[in-house]
């Protein structure tokens, strides 16, 4: 009544998968993902197709899925030169109107997060409870007053 297999029984033989069919499970991995298809239906539907075990699925779809994010991340890179060259010409363009080399220049500044304002004067009346104490009662007096006016 033991499930345990006696020890000289040989393990499982394991199957190789060349590359190419390695590259047609990913492919069709990743097309089943943009179809909306649920993980555990994809590694049933390749498990039976291919004859391989769930665990070797998971391994697929996550190969899969590493590299529909890396193709993301290189279009989002590559667009983002293309527009900021795009800019660039328009702003490097002497027949271009001065509105559209301004607002070139801003698309440029946004693309490069450079748009982010420049940090202003402190607000005075932001100030913190180690402020207080280093104030002199004069200073703290005075501060008080000030407060007090803003709230009339």
């Amino acid at each position: 009544m033991n499930d345990i297999p006696p020890k000289n029984t040989p393990p499982k033989k394991r199957t190789r998968i060349n590359r190419d069919t390695q590259a047609r499970i990913v492919l069709l991995i990743q097309k089943m993902l943009t179809h909306g298809h649920f993980t555990g239906d994809i590694k049933d539907a390749i498990s039976e197709k291919f004859r391989i075990s769930g665990r070797s699925v998971e391994r697929y779809i996550t190969r899969a899925r590493r590299e529909m994010q890396q193709e993301v991340e290189n279009y989002l890179e590559r667009h983002r030169a293309d527009s900021f060259f795009f800019y660039r010409s328009i702003v490097d363009n002497p027949n271009s109107a001065d509105r559209d080399r301004l607002r070139a220049r801003e698309r440029i500044d946004k693309l490069l997060s450079l748009d982010t304002q420049a940090p202003s004067e402190k607000d005075p009346t932001d100030f913190k409870l180690e402020d207080l104490k280093k104030m002199t009662d004069e200073e703290f007096d005075a501060l008080y007053q000030k407060n007090l006016k803003k709230t009339d």
